[in-house]
């Protein structure tokens, strides 16, 4: 895994709003940020630190998910 390039596709995926895959990206980034791994860059031209980075990470997942969830795609609906 490699958290940047995940981190990187998941942007184009939501910016594209392809969900499905914005829905997998996700998913495998939070994956690895909850098993330890360290998290990508959130920013460019900025170093932020690790515990940022993870907030943002985790934030910009969750919201891909939710949207793929309001697209009907894998997550539960909204309500």
């Amino acid at each position: 895994m490699d958290p940047q390039v995940t981190w990187d596709e998941l942007l184009e995926a939501y910016a594209n709003e392809d969900w499905p895959r914005a829905e997998e990206l996700a998913t495998a980034l939070i994956a690895w940020l909850d098993s330890g791994g360290f998290p990508p860059q959130t920013i460019t031209g900025r170093t932020l630190g690790d515990a940022w980075n993870r907030a943002i990470a985790l934030a910009g997942c969750r919201l891909a998910m939710s949207e793929a969830g309001w697209m009907g795609i894998g997550c539960e609906q909204k309500s």
